[in-house]
Formats: C-alpha cells, structure tokens, sequence
C-alpha cells in the first residue's frame, strides 16, 4: 500500500547490517567478562581446564628455564674471569720464581748465611762392596 514507507524500512534494514555497531558492541562485553572472570564459568572452558592448566604449567616452567640458563651463563662468565686471574698470577709466581732460582741469585742469598759458593766441582766417591759393608749400620 504504502510504497515509500516500505523503501524506507528496507534502507533502514540494511544500514543497520552493515554498520559495525554489533561487533563494537560485543567486544566491551568480552573484554568485560575476561576482567571479571566470569568467562572461566562457562562449561566449555571448564571442560578443558586440565588443558588449561598443562599449559599454565608448561609457561611456568619455560620461565624458569629461561632464569637457569641466566644464572648458568652468569656462573660461567665468572668462572672464566676467576680463570683469567688465576692464570695472570701462575704466570707471575712462576716468573718470580724462576727469578730467585738462578744460580746469581741463590748466591747472594747464601751470602748473608754466611756461606760461599765452592768452586770446585763435586767428585763423585766409589767404594767397593767390602768398604761399603764396613760403613753400614744396623
């Protein structure tokens, strides 16, 4: 009958479909229920909560792996700096005492003893068998 008025509530039907306005709508109700936690009550979700929370588990631990090769790669960077100084002062100490070994420095050391280094060169002794058997002590 009244053929505007028909043209005007198709129009009306199809600017309500195509405005986005549904979706926006939804989306403040979803993230409403994620904040509240009323979504954790739905029965689906409850039917997967062991899947839930292997995965939960599996996060957690990730996170602690990720804390152990942290202090794993701390403890070897220390250990190698420690390496470092200890081979620095082997080096030094060795240095030092090849230094106080030589022959010009044992001399004087043996000097303020009160001792002199002999010049003549040592004389190696041999016995016989008899000789050696009077000397032997029991």
């Amino acid at each position: 009958m009244n053929k505007l008025r028909d043209i005007q509530e198709e129009q009306s039907e199809a600017s309500v479909k195509a405005e986005p306005s549904g979706k926006t709508a939804r989306m403040p109700r979803a993230l409403i229920n994620v904040l509240n936690g009323s979504f954790l009550t739905r029965e689906n979700v409850l039917g997967n909560m062991p899947f839930i929370l292997f995965c939960a588990a599996l996060m957690i631990m990730y996170i602690a792996y990720g804390y152990q090769t942290e202090r794993i790669v701390r403890n070897l960077n220390s250990t190698g700096t420690e390496l470092k100084e200890l081979r620095s002062e082997y080096i030094s100490v060795r240095a030092s005492l090849e230094k106080k070994e030589q022959q010009s420095q044992v001399a004087a050391g043996i000097k303020e003893l009160g001792l002199h280094e002999s010049r003549v060169p040592p004389v190696k002794l041999e016995l016989s068998k008899k000789e050696l058997k009077g000397t032997r002590t029991k």
